[in-house]
């Protein structure tokens, strides 16, 4: 394992107690936690500040460059959480956009943070206007990504939005398959869940003339979601109804288990359960956190929604 701060190999110089890397399949930075002994002080002396980066190396894995968020001491030992989003970026803005499109606006704040651009099977939408109102620059776009249906994720200095639908319907890799006699540690839970889930959203925009946009999922039995937003035609309200439906029930099926370490395994990518029982399938990983000093890897799963 190496251990990267602010550029500099600092492995042989500490001792991790605690070392824990949360990969999110997006909407939320991933993060990073880790503790050391430190009974001579050592991290006084090298007065870390927020913002300083840190890096983990690990049998080919990569962490991706994070930012210092916390930073904590107590009796003989120190701790340092940061996530892939840098300070900065977590300061509320007000902006306005008029005849622009997604990707505009996407290139300006990836930009504004030194952030190279990636995407994944997106339409390049036109906003007759779109405002950002004293929110946060990434809670902003995530937003809006979750409106179009969109995932965004920040790694290693790169910005990624992807269409959620397009990668669930990438097949499952036979190699990452989880059994449940097999390589599932411990406990599992699948849970298929009822609060919250929608069968109909319905968007409502009170702007320069009322428009109503609606879309329904065909295999749910439920209730309808209702929201007030800003829509400037009926396209626009249709399609954020989708995204917004999709945003709720995509979470009706989840799971959540362990397993040894295995760093192969990454947020938004799709593998197989088998042995279950009834819960048994194609998942996205949702979240994960690798733990690198108790060797386990702790996966949250959720199965991928059909047809939107």
């Amino acid at each position: 394992m190496n251990i990267i701060y602010n550029g500099a190999d600092i492995t042989g110089s500490v001792q991790p107690t605690k070392l824990q890397l949360t990969d999110n399949s997006g909407g939320k930075p991933d993060s990073l936690e880790i503790s050391f002994s430190d009974s001579d002080g050592v991290w006084s002396k090298w007065k870390p500040v927020k913002n300083d980066t840190i890096q983990i190396l690990e049998s080919g894995f990569d962490s991706g460059i994070m930012f210092v968020d916390q930073l904590s001491q107590s009796a003989g030992m120190f701790g340092i959480m940061a996530l892939s989003i840098p300070q900065a970026s977590k300061t509320a803005r007000t902006q306005g956009w008029e005849k622009v499109r997604l990707l505009e606006i996407v290139t300006e704040i990836a930009t504004r943070y030194g952030l190279s651009l990636q995407t994944y099977n997106i339409a390049n939408h036109l906003y007759e206007r779109i405002d950002q109102q004293e929110i946060a620059d990434f809670v902003f776009l995530a937003d809006l990504c979750l409106a179009e249906g969109y995932a965004l994720k920040i790694n290693n200095l790169s910005l990624v939005i992807y269409d959620e639908y397009a990668q669930e319907q990438i097949a499952a890799d036979p190699k990452l398959s989880l059994f449940g006699e097999g390589n599932i540690n411990d406990s599992f839970e699948f849970l298929n869940e009822s609060t919250e889930i929608y069968q109909k959203c319905i968007v409502c925009s009170n702007g320069t003339e009322y428009i109503e946009g609606s879309y329904s999922a065909t295999d749910i039995l439920g209730p309808t979601l209702k929201r007030s937003v800003y829509a400037t035609n009926q396209a626009e309200a249709n399609r954020w109804a989708k995204g917004l439906l999709r945003s709720y029930n995509k979470h009706m099926i989840t799971g959540s288990l362990s397993i040894n370490l295995n760093t192969n395994y990454a947020a938004g990518t799709n593998i197989s359960v088998e042995d279950i029982g009834l819960f048994d399938g194609k998942y996205a990983i949702h979240s994960l956190t690798h733990d690198l000093i108790n060797n386990k890897t702790s996966l949250s799963l959720r199965k991928p929604l059909e047809g939107y």
